[in-house]
């Protein structure tokens, strides 16, 4: 009798460490870890999104001040029209070949110092390319404009691949609001890049725009160094698997929504200003019109963000900013198959709510990319946040650079109207593809791979030698009764 009361407490123990267990694993639950989304930031958070922020801003309004003034200076150094947006296409082009490479080794390097260092050298890059006029015409400027905006770029890919990182490390239960609170500063630096360069330019010259700039980045980096938490990096820590994230079909549609708006987004760089000639608009209404679609993604930014963690509802947002952009770009054309008059409101209102739209579709992609990503068996640590913030800034580093390039191409040979029915259809089609892979997950149900962390060998010994042991005890307590 005294045996069957051990054996039953000791049944009861084993009963408390399995629910015990239940409850720290995360298998058992996947939404424990992230079940409440508090907007409540610590000293330390608040600290880091003013870092984050003020990089952004500083970062992208550097990147964007030559826009208005650089491929005339260009010309006149003997830069032809071709190799004036190689120029400006190569930025991109570096950002995606090496994005994914700082993502995968982000863990050995350490997310602070690669993020300050990447900031360090897009501010001493801007002051450099500020003096590339002083340079023979010709061969050696074009070759020195190609070698230190490639450079620039590389401090680009650091930074923004780090970022993300430190976002998705540091805030996990409010990813999308603090992406889309981190992109509102990103499109602040890129509406007020061209004209504040522009105004700089008039005033000082060709030097002006980027030494000032550049300085103020080289600022904003002593501040983001003193105000992250120290981090060091950890080179005994396997490199997070892009094979692996690229092999997962959950995450390819998420990847193509990243690219199909960057896309889109940059497409309108180089063939709007022409497509609007129509409605004889002056210089300053022009510039107007393409800071609509700027001002509504930007300003909508951190609502989308802030309802895809407050609702947990990534996949809807980006099926409904999808089929937001569709319309759009079906009016903006406006679409030859349809009878749309050709108006300038209609205009103004399309590119305004295709800002919206994008913003919709844009914001929640990372968070679903990363949780997608775990829920599959990536390890829920900055290996896994270092992999998918390197292919996330990558691809859009790549729709950046198929925008203006295929894009104008495309206008070229068959109209702007004809383009963005194109870009229409592709929006249309990727919702479609949205809702059939939500459809199929709801049907199926989500398979998850086991993760790659698992508890240390010791702890796992001892719990399984006394769950046998007491199982044992069970059935002696039985033959005994």
């Amino acid at each position: 009798m005294a045996d069957t009361s051990r054996t039953v407490s000791h049944y009861g123990t084993l009963e408390r460490k399995f629910s015990q267990s239940l409850e720290r694993d995360p298998l058992s639950n996947p939404s424990s870890k992230h079940e409440t989304s508090s907007t409540k930031y610590t000293r330390e958070q608040k600290l880091i999104l003013f870092s984050i922020s003020l990089a952004n801003f500083c970062s992208f309004a550097s990147f964007s001040i030559l826009a208005p003034f650089f491929p005339g200076e260009a010309s006149d150094m003997g830069a032809s029209d071709t190799m004036i947006g190689f120029i400006f296409g190569w930025f991109a082009l570096v950002m995606f070949v090496s994005s994914p490479i700082f993502g995968k080794f982000l863990p050995h390097i350490g997310a602070k110092f690669v993020y300050v260092a990447g900031e360090g050298v897009c501010g001493a890059c801007s002051i450099i390319f500020g003096f590339l006029n002083k340079l023979d015409k010709g061969t050696e400027f074009v070759v020195y404009c190609f070698l230190v905006r490639g450079v620039q770029a590389l401090g680009a890919a650091a930074s923004a691949t780090a970022s993300y990182a430190i976002i998705a490390k540091f805030f996990p239960d409010n990813v999308s609001t603090v992406f889309g609170l981190s992109e509102i500063f990103t499109g602040l630096g890129y509406m007020i890049g061209p004209p504040l360069g522009g105004v700089l330019y008039q005033t000082g010259g060709y030097t002006l725009p980027f030494v000032l700039l550049g300085g103020i980045t080289l600022l904003a980096c002593f501040c983001i160094a003193c105000t992250l938490p120290h981090e060091t990096g950890n080179s005994s820590q396997e490199s997070g698997s892009i094979l692996r994230l690229l092999l997962m079909p959950a995450t390819w549609l998420t990847l193509l929504c990243v690219l199909t708006q960057s896309i889109a987004f940059s497409f309108l760089d180089p063939t709007l200003a022409n497509h609007l000639e129509q409605f004889n608009l002056n210089t300053t209404e022009v510039g107007f019109m393409f800071l609509i679609y700027s001002a509504t993604y930007t300003l909508s930014a951190y609502f989308w963000g802030w309802l895809a963690d407050k609702k947990d509802i990534c996949k809807l947002l980006m099926i409904i900013g999808n089929i937001g952009c569709g319309a759009a770009f079906l009016y903006i054309g406006p679409c030859p198959l349809f009878n749309i008059e050709q108006n300038l409101p209609v205009v103004v209102f399309s590119l305004a709510f295709f800002g919206l739209s994008c913003g919709c579709a844009f914001i929640p992609s990372f968070q679903d990319l990363i949780s997608t990503a775990i829920w599959y068996g990536m390890p829920d640590d900055l290996m896994t946040y270092g992999v998918v913030s390197g292919v996330y800034s990558g691809l859009f580093s790549l729709g950046s650079f198929i925008g203006p390039t295929a894009g104008a191409a495309l206008v070229e040979k068959h109209g702007f109207d004809w383009t963005t029915s194109v870009f229409s259809s592709m929006y249309f089609g990727l919702a479609f593809l949205f809702v059939v892979a939500c459809l199929f997950e709801y049907r199926c149900g989500r398979g998850r791979a086991q993760s790659i962390q698992t508890p240390k060998e010791d702890e796992n010994i001892n719990v399984f030698e006394e769950d046998r042991e007491a199982i044992e005890s069970i059935f002696k307590a039985d033959r005994v009764i």
